[in-house]
């Protein structure tokens, strides 16, 4: 197995079980205490996007160390420790996502499978325990980094960028992040911890699917909306089984093609740009309303979406 699909599995399960879910439920989802981290996070990822970067190896290599650093006071964090986590996360995302153009989608898929596979069987661990997760992930990461051959990527070719594809990545990402938020408050619907067999499954025949029969991600635009649609009208009429089928199967056949469509800008500047709205903005706002218990809204405007599409976003496709 190419060792850069090990870095980039490790470093979404640190962004999945600590960033995204141990800290925010240490602090009990309170946004006075957290509210840094997202701030941090635009902040790095706008680093990250006008930087000049040079020897990205060494320089991802000494931003893992950064993290295991912090990750030693997990989860004992101050807003300006949540501050410099954020940044680290936001600055790292864009630089290895970009290192890894040169790779296929295979090893995209590989990745993308190892991370829901081991994220969804460690959900169920308590939040404030996760702190040797915290140091274990990024200290695989520079392992594996170590002995990885990054190929030279200066002649990869670039993909033409249309921003409001941009719109669409953040909107599966605010629809998947709010009602992913909702289900992890909710006892009646908590279905990670009762269904975690079967949410892997579905997550490795989501990654399959993406895989085998996913083009690029406009192309699939109506086939995500039908999944998340289900998902939410599975969660509002309490089918907790169906739901742990079908929400799986949409987050990884959305998030396969839309780690593949930001890979494959092959620029730095314009994958930090577009981490700034969707793996920051569209997050926070989702977390907020689902803080709120205001699903309703991202149901909202899931619908309008369906409206504006067929008329303006259909070109692009």
């Amino acid at each position: 197995m190419n060792l850069l699909v090990i870095v980039l599995s490790s470093q979404l399960l640190y962004y999945l079980l600590i960033a995204q879910t141990g800290v925010v439920g240490v602090f009990d989802s309170h946004i006075h205490d957290l509210f840094t981290l997202p701030i941090g996070g635009v902040i790095g990822a706008l680093f990250s996007a006008f930087w000049r970067h040079h020897a990205l190896k060494h320089e991802l290599s000494f931003l893992f160390g950064i993290q295991i650093m912090i990750s030693w006071f997990y989860p004992n964090y101050s807003l300006g420790m949540l501050l410099a986590l954020g940044f680290v996360v936001g600055y790292t995302t864009p630089l290895l996502l970009y290192i890894f153009k040169s790779q296929s989608k295979l090893q995209l898929s590989v990745g993308m499978a190892i991370s829901y596979a081991v994220g969804t069987a460690l959900y169920t661990y308590p939040f404030e325990a996760r702190g040797s997760i915290a140091i274990l992930f990024p200290f695989i990461s520079i392992v594996a980094l170590y002995f990885a051959k990054l190929k030279s990527t200066r002649t990869s070719e670039k993909k033409p960028f249309h921003w409001p594809t941009l719109g669409v990545m953040m909107l599966w990402i605010f629809a998947d992040s709010a009602l992913f938020e909702t289900l992890s408050r909710s006892g009646s619907m908590d279905i990670w911890s009762q269904y975690t067999l079967l949410i892997i499954t579905a997550h490795l025949a989501g990654v399959y699917a993406a895989f085998r029969y996913g083009g690029e991600l406009m192309s699939q635009t109506r086939l995500i909306w039908v999944l998340f649609v289900l998902s939410y009208l599975l969660y509002w009429i309490e089918e907790p089984i169906l739901l742990a089928i079908v929400y799986p199967i949409a987050i990884s056949y959305y998030n396969v093609l839309l780690f593949q469509a930001l890979i494959r800008l092959a620029d730095i500047r314009l994958i930090g740009l577009s981490m700034v709205g969707v793996g920051w903005i569209a997050a926070s706002a989702a977390n907020g309303i689902a803080l709120h218990n205001e699903i309703w809204i991202a149901a909202v405007i899931l619908t309008l979406f369906a409206l504006v599409y067929p008329f303006y976003f259909r070109r692009l496709t």
